[in-house]
């Protein structure tokens, strides 16, 4: 069974810039899909599975700078898999 197969909501193409907290240190990266459940953030850096994560990007739904949290649930070469709480 593949990542894909275990979401339940499906992933939207969306890119937007992301400003990101995980244990002390900032990142920014760019979001590439994203759904209800969680998103991709293309970024570089060392992280970790499992480590909780807090995000700020630009929601244009709600014309505002929407705040999310997680935990990481993947990571890639390119980037991370959120999990959103």
């Amino acid at each position: 069974m593949t990542a894909k197969d275990k979401r339940e909501r499906v992933r939207h193409a969306d890119a937007k810039i992301v400003d990101f907290v995980v244990g002390k240190r900032t990142h920014r990266g760019f979001t590439t899909n994203m759904s209800g459940d969680g998103v991709f953030i293309k970024t570089e850096g060392r992280l970790s599975k499992g480590q909780n994560i807090s995000m700020a990007f630009e929601s244009p739904k709600f014309k505002k700078r929407e705040k999310r949290t997680g935990k990481i649930a993947r990571v890639a070469p390119h980037g991370i898999g959120v999990e959103f709480n």
